[in-house]
């Protein structure tokens, strides 16, 4: 695969920061760009209903993804405003599912969103991140993650919480724009493609059947990654 290129769309452009370019606290520019990352206060929730809107396709393609029949239990992780788990729980009517992100600000928006899914407890929804998942190993049939990798600190690490709760033949299924590549916490090999980089880490993470796919998002260039834990064989830390 080519070099990315980079073709953020306006709406997101501010969002885009990591390193070096990262300016000091009290920054204005820090303030738009850690809303993008931790959405938080007023500024927070109109990011949440920009998300809704720009990230409703990529949330609906990797529901889809999941290939589910009805009675799984889904876990998502950085759900957002919620548009991804209200679209989980119409595809799971006997099913479960669960939610993990580290903004207040998306729980209040989520909650809102699937306050009848809440109430009849199909729906559970935690704050954290994928480095500590608050549930018992081999909880989930399925995982899904729409533009929030870039923001997990180390792949393998959480990665192999992902691979924890997961049972085994569950499916994984990652979606993230392809503008971030440059910007995320764990990027490999600066010259190198990084949607093989996150290959590379769930091969290594004990996952397999690992793909990715290219294609265009409305918000811009995304990858679609699906990969599936084992029904036996070697275990995600063993094979650290």
């Amino acid at each position: 695969m080519g070099p990315i290129r980079d073709t953020t769309p306006g709406p997101w452009r501010a969002g885009r920061i990591s390193g070096h370019d990262r300016p000091r606290v009290g920054d204005e520019s820090e303030e738009r760009v850690n809303q993008f990352a931790l959405p938080h206060g007023m500024g927070g929730r109109v990011v949440g209903l920009v998300m809704a809107v720009g990230n409703a396709d990529m949330e609906r393609r990797a529901v889809s993804a999941l290939a589910l029949s009805g009675d799984e239990s889904v876990l998502e992780i950085g759900f957002g405003p919620g548009v991804g788990l209200r679209m989980l729980t119409k595809r799971l009517p006997r099913g479960f599912v669960a939610g993990v992100d580290p903004s207040e600000v998306m729980i209040e928006q989520a909650s809102r969103r699937n306050r009848d899914a809440l109430e009849r407890s199909q729906v559970e929804l935690r704050r954290g991140t994928a480095s500590a998942l608050p549930w018992d190993a081999e909880r989930f049939d399925g995982v899904v993650s729409v533009n929030n990798v870039q923001e997990w600190p180390s792949l393998r690490g959480d990665l192999h919480e992902v691979w924890r709760v997961l049972r085994p033949g569950g499916r994984l299924v990652i979606a993230v724009h392809a503008w971030v590549a440059k910007y995320a916490k764990d990027r490999g090999d600066p010259d190198g493609p990084w949607d093989e980089h996150i290959l590379e880490v769930l091969s290594a993470t004990a996952f397999s059947d690992v793909t990715s796919e290219r294609t265009r998002a409305i918000s811009g260039r995304a990858f679609y990654i699906t990969a599936h834990k084992a029904t036996g064989g070697r275990s995600a830390r063993g094979s650290a």
